[in-house]
């Protein structure tokens, strides 16, 4: 038999757990939108160090000359290691590790949705529907602990 494990933690490390069992996936099926956003975050967190403003016009070029360098980028390294053009993706299937870590952010991204008290407002989202599995590896199990 297979050992289990439980693990407590909070709201926000389960929504961080759920955003990296988000991304990571993408990251491994060579989503270049995940790269994006990385870099992105990265460079307003070195203009707001720098100048004090997010998307200041006179840092490094401007927001928009570091967006379209890191869309160039995203497509070389797309093209480069999964031999992909900029509008094709790998999806489910693609990688047994992206599909299990896909399955755990489905469970968590749904019991954050099942403990939202304005979940009703959200009902036609993603977050609404329960996991599926995908890889080999059986659904986690979560719920909210009660206090």
């Amino acid at each position: 038999m297979e050992r289990k494990y439980i693990i407590e933690m909070t709201e926000k490390q389960a929504r961080l757990l759920s955003y990296a069992c988000d991304a990571f996936p993408r990251l491994i099926q060579g989503q270049d939108g995940v790269f994006q956003d990385l870099f992105e975050t990265a460079w307003e967190k070195r203009s707001k160090a720098t100048t004090g403003n997010d998307f200041d016009k006179s840092f490094e070029g401007g927001w928009q000359a570091m967006r379209d360098e890191a869309e160039e980028l995203c497509r070389k390294i797309k093209s480069r290691f999964w031999w992909l053009p900029s509008n094709a993706l790998n999806g489910i299937n693609y990688d047994d590790t992206a599909d299990i870590l896909w399955s755990i952010h489905q469970v968590l991204r749904h019991q954050l949705w099942l403990d939202n008290p304005d979940r009703e407002k959200l009902r036609y989202t993603v977050d609404a529907y329960p996991a599926m599995q995908y890889g080999s590896e059986p659904l986690i199990t979560i719920k909210a602990k009660e206090e």
